[in-house]
């Protein structure tokens, strides 16, 4: 399983689990869908998610998980107009607006990126996963310090999420810090991260997640 992968799925995970923090958590038919997601079918997913907005048009949570399967398929350009639809649907919608912060970092517009993460920390500054996002965005500019620094914010946050955990042994790992890396890569471990193979591989220089 690809890190983009990882962080696609972890994104629908948590909003399976619950939406922002100014709504009620998602029912019914977007929980049957998340778990077709969790089950692999990524396309099935989207078949459904796009039926569900055509019946429900102004639900901006599944606007948001639409996006996140898309880009899980790279359809980048399809992801982007679903997370536009939901900011214009909800601007608190931060789960969607953390997934423009992505495609701008896929994009390497980087700036734009890091803007991004910090609007919706202007919205929820608890919401870890843009403290995570905004820690591998600076690893991308070789900023370890800033890194490490956003990584340990979102896991003092939230010490439940796998791929945070994960993210910030991968900082720590870059910064040569072998103790606290394999102290977080065991927490993600313990927390059911997917990726142990992909950790095993960067810690071995096989993959480089800076480039």
């Amino acid at each position: 399983m690809s890190a983009a992968r990882l962080l696609a799925l972890a994104c629908l995970l948590l909003l399976a689990a619950c939406s922002s923090r100014a709504d009620k958590a998602p029912k019914g038919p977007l929980d049957d869908i998340s778990a077709v997601y969790r089950s692999g079918a990524v396309e099935e997913a989207v078949t459904r998610l796009r039926s569900h907005v055509q019946a429900e048009p102004r639900d901006d949570l599944a606007w948001t998980m639409l996006g996140h399967a898309l880009l899980d398929l790279n359809q980048v350009d399809e992801a982007d107009a679903a997370y536009a639809r939901a900011v214009e649907l909800n601007p608190r919608r931060i789960e969607a607006i953390t997934g423009q912060g992505r495609l701008f970092r896929i994009r390497e517009q980087y700036d734009k990126a890091m803007a991004a993460y910090e609007r919706a920390l202007a919205i929820d500054d608890s919401y870890a996963q843009a403290y995570s996002s905004m820690m591998v965005v600076a690893l991308k500019l070789g900023q370890l310090d800033k890194a490490i620094a956003h990584g340990e914010k979102g896991y003092s946050l939230d010490k439940a999420d796998p791929v945070i955990a994960a993210n910030l042994a991968i900082a720590y790992h870059y910064a040569g810090n072998t103790e606290k890396r394999d102290q977080m890569t065991q927490a993600a471990q313990q927390l059911g991260f997917k990726g142990m193979d992909m950790l095993r591989k960067v810690y071995a220089g096989e993959v480089d997640v800076r480039k």
